[in-house]
Parts: C-alpha cells; sequence; structure tokens
C-alpha cells in the first residue's frame, strides 16, 4: 500500500504560502499538509486541514527537529527574507543559504522523496528578456539573486547524491491578495482607495506578471509533476507597466493620482523580463487568471485593507 504523501510548506503564512495552501488543499492529492510560520507572523489564517508549526528556520536545531517531529515526503520551501525594499541586499540572504541546507538536509536523511524550492527571476542575467531554463546566463545583479541561486545550485547536487527529486520554481513578478504594501500594485491601489498621489518612473518597461492563485496552482503542478531543475513560472506574456496602472485607473475609477515618470527609474533597468513557460506546460498547467480579473481582486482585497 502507497504511504499518504505528507508535504510541508515552509513559509505558510506568507503571500505565496497562504495561496499555496488553499491550492494544495483544492487539488486533493496530498493526505496530510503541514506549514511553517514564524513567531512573529502574527495571527494565522484557518485552513481546513492544513497543520501548523511555529518554527524559526534561522535557529540551528529547528531544522532537524521540524523534519524529525512531521516527516514529510515532500516540502515546499518558501521562506526567505522577503522585506520590501531591503531584501535583495539584505545580510540575511546568506543565513537563509544556511537555513535552507540544513532543511534539506535533514529532509535527505529522514527519507524525503521530492523537494521543491521557491527560486527567483533574480538568479537569471536580465539583458536577454525571453527567460528560457538552461539557456539563459545565470548571472545574479543582487545578493538576493546570488543566494538564491547558490541554494539552487547545491540542493540540485544534494539531491542526486541523495537520491531525491528536486525542482525549483523561478518566479516572476506576482501579484494578488495578501501582497506587500510598496510594492508597485499596492502602491497602486492605495493611491486609487486613498484619493492621495504616488510618484512612479517611466513605467516603459514590459514585466511578466502573474496572478498569485495561478502561481500557487503551477507550483503544486510542479510538485506533482517529475520536472527538475530550474522551472519557470510565469506568464509568458509580458505586459507594459503603463498598461496595467492604465487598468488599475480604470477598475478604481479615478485618474489624477497617478504621478507618471516622477521617479527616476532604476540604473541598468532592462526594458523587457519574461518567462519562457514551455517547461512547466509539459504539466498542463496555463494561467487562467486575466489582467483586469487579477488587478479587480487585489484592488478589492486593499480597499477592505484601507476602509
Amino acid at each position: 500500500m502507497t504511504p499518504t504523501p505528507r508535504i510541508l510548506v515552509t513559509g505558510g503564512a506568507g503571500f505565496v504560502g497562504r495561496h499555496l495552501l488553499t491550492a494544495l488543499k483544492a487539488d486533493g492529492r496530498w493526505g496530510e499538509i503541514h506549514a511553517t510560520h514564524r513567531p512573529t507572523s502574527g495571527p494565522i489564517s484557518s485552513i481546513d486541514g492544513v497543520y501548523w508549526h511555529e518554527a524559526d528556520l534561522l535557529d540551528e536545531a529547528v531544522p532537524d527537529a521540524l523534519i524529525d517531529r512531521i516527516k514529510p515526503s515532500q516540502i515546499i520551501h518558501t521562506a526567505w527574507v522577503t522585506d520590501h525594499g531591503t531584501f535583495w541586499n539584505d545580510p540575511a540572504n546568506t543565513r537563509w543559504i544556511d537555513a535552507s541546507l540544513k532543511l534539506a538536509n535533514a529532509f535527505i536523511r529522514k527519507g524525503g522523496k521530492r523537494f521543491v524550492n521557491l527560486g527567483s527571476v533574480a538568479e537569471y542575467e536580465w539583458q536577454n528578456g525571453r527567460m528560457i531554463e538552461g539557456i539563459t546566463p545565470e548571472q545574479p545583479a543582487t545578493p538576493y539573486g546570488a543566494a538564491k541561486l547558490a541554494f539552487h545550485r547545491a540542493l540540485m547536487e544534494q539531491g542526486k547524491r541523495g537520491n531525491v527529486s528536486t525542482a525549483t520554481a523561478r518566479v516572476f513578478f506576482v501579484y494578488g491578495p495578501f501582497e506587500k504594501p510598496g510594492r508597485l500594485v499596492p502602491t497602486a491601489c492605495s493611491a486609487i482607495i486613498k484619493g492621495q498621489p504616488a510618484a512612479f518612473g517611466s513605467l516603459s518597461q514590459w514585466r511578466d506578471f502573474l496572478h498569485v492563485t495561478d502561481l500557487a496552482r503551477g507550483i503544486v503542478a510542479l510538485t506533482g509533476s517529475h520536472l527538475e531543475g530550474a522551472v519557470n513560472i510565469g506568464s509568458g506574456g509580458p505586459i507594459r507597466l503603463s498598461l496595467l496602472l492604465d487598468m488599475l485607473e480604470k477598475l478604481g475609477g479615478r485618474s489624477d493620482v497617478f504621478q507618471r515618470g516622477a521617479r527616476k527609474d532604476p540604473e541598468n533597468d532592462p526594458p523587457i523580463l519574461f518567462a519562457d513557460g514551455a517547461k512547466l506546460a509539459q504539466t498542463g498547467w496555463l494561467p487562467l487568471v486575466g489582467y483586469e480579473e487579477g488587478l479587480a481582486s487585489a484592488l478589492d482585497h486593499w480597499r477592505y485593507r484601507l476602509t
């Protein structure tokens, strides 16, 4: 008799994690769903059938103890430093490499079967426009991207040595309910709802935005597949940032709060970035949430939060 799959999601209380837990539950293939949250996470969303564990993975003793207690057959590792505006250069990125390696080592020693890591478009060199796994150079421009890539490579090696299936979901630009304040879409939503001006750059760049529920479904599809190595999860169809904000203005019924061109664009900011999605498409996954529907859900979320 095949053992019931027992999956552990680290960072379950985060922006991606909470949507991922809902997607895993809806998928129905996982007998037990376990999730970690930091001691400082605050109130945890109640999701029927999810077992929560308070855990600081940066504590050296925690990864071994956590794996000993849960004994998962699969892990989706989403926990990392994510504080907006600082995570790109945060020294904690190095600590997260070590903590993640300890988690992977404990998982392999205890007989785990599949480890899926949440990676980033930041692991790539950004001057190529279209990011293709195994073809686009892996040349991160930030400590965050370098740390993510270092763990990805170490995880692949550990998986080979330990006979464990491993994959890294390379995430592009995500938006939707529970996104952290300060990012593009929450900033725009807040400006519309409060009627207060918000300054933006040229908004001339094209980026691959994906609604967080589609991302969650993509991670579930990857986890349940036999795909290994780096796997892009993006829409595959970039949108100009100015058009994204045009759509939000129309949905919010305001056209007087966005100060376009009031800020300088970052130096060396590439004109276009988007995912080649052919590898993940092998699972049958496709994005389902269109921009208008997705932006409306984000606007509704922030209207609820701010009014």
